[in-house]
């Protein structure tokens, strides 16, 4: 009876650390989420021509800090000055052109106009030599003449008037929109901002990462050449699970402990929370991907999560990408969601220097 009643004790004592493991670990879930696969990550920009040819000057070393918009290197620009010269001539001429254009339907506005009063003149005549000739005043040879004299000046008008019509439909009354004056500024613009590219400024403020840049390097537009990092501002970015999504919020505070630096534990603050789920997104040339699972209770999505990490100078050293282990602390500052993290957090500093 004796070993029964402790075998009894013993399984319900199983049971009720189960339940109170199931109930910590569901809170500890709930509202301290955790991570052991955070990693950090650096601003990085990296920094490409986009035009192609041979490195001309390069104004910055390895390691050098840079501003915004500060020249870093330039490309031999002879053939794109050529190229601009070539469009600046193109552009001008069509200007002139059009110059050109509006001066002829000028003068052939006059010359209409002039075809016009000779033709109606000689209409008048051809009435005159009919009621003459019909008095006998004239031979029919002078009234055939004088007929002829006034198809020949209705034929020169309607010619005059063709030549004018054409001119016309060659030139818009908006200048800007004539299609040669459209197409010289479309080079022309093309080739000068081809020329202003030739000098490669900086995307962003930081530090260079150079390596294998030298002069008359030949190289090719819309490559990346080397980078841009700036460490003054350092994420960490982790995957939590999607359950958590309506706590996570702005400016909620984190535990941070990198792999590279086991012995100390971060602070840091939530930035930003990710719309997009892994699970969820497809090209518009495909479905969307969701993995089969056999198991009873399907594998939970995961949501982007960057955390500011504070006091960076300490970990500048750190490469981007190195791993860490995250846990958020209570949304509401709850003193026993704090502790169960900060233990939590410990001990995971302790098992990260035996495994």
């Amino acid at each position: 009876m004796i070993y029964k009643k402790k075998a009894i004790l013993i399984y319900v004592g199983i049971f009720f650390s189960f339940l109170v493991f199931l109930f910590l670990s569901v809170t500890f879930q709930m509202n301290i989420p955790y991570s052991s696969r955070a990693f950090l990550e650096y601003q990085i920009a990296p920094v490409y021509s986009k035009v192609s040819g041979s490195v001309d000057q390069i104004f910055v070393k390895n390691g050098e800090f840079v501003n915004i918009h500060q020249p870093l290197f330039s490309v031999d620009n002879k053939l794109y000055k050529a190229s601009y010269t070539s469009a600046l001539g193109q552009y001008n001429e069509a200007l002139d052109s059009i110059k050109t254009l509006k001066s002829d339907i000028e003068k052939n506005k006059i010359i209409v106009e002039k075809n016009r009063n000779i033709y109606l003149r000689n209409k008048k005549e051809l009435t005159k030599f009919e009621s003459l000739y019909k008095k006998s005043f004239i031979s029919e040879i002078d009234l055939d003449n004088m007929r002829t004299k006034v198809l020949e000046s209705e034929k020169t008008l309607k010619n005059s008037e063709g030549i004018l019509d054409n001119l016309l439909t060659k030139y818009k009354t908006n200048e800007d929109s004539t299609p040669t004056l459209l197409i010289a500024e479309g080079a022309l613009d093309k080739a000068r901002i081809n020329l202003q590219d030739t000098t490669i400024l900086s995307p962003i403020n930081g530090e260079v990462v150079m390596d294998n840049f030298y002069q008359n390097t030949s190289i090719k537009e819309n490559t990346p050449l080397f980078y841009i990092k700036n460490d003054n501002i350092l994420k960490v970015n982790v995957d939590l699970k999607e359950k958590n999504i309506k706590s996570i919020t702005p400016d909620r505070r984190a535990l941070i402990l990198f792999d590279g630096i086991p012995g100390i534990i971060f602070k840091g603050t939530v930035e930003n929370i990710s719309p997009i789920l892994a699970q969820g997104y497809s090209t518009s040339s495909s479905l969307v991907n969701i993995p089969t699972d056999n198991r009873w209770i399907r594998d939970n999505g995961k949501i982007r999560v960057s955390i500011i990490a504070e006091n960076s100078k300490s970990i500048k050293h750190l490469s981007s990408g190195s791993m860490a282990s995250v846990i958020l602390l209570s949304e509401t500052n709850n003193i026993f969601y704090n502790f169960l993290a900060k233990i939590w957090i410990n001990i995971i500093m302790v098992f990260n220097y035996v495994y």
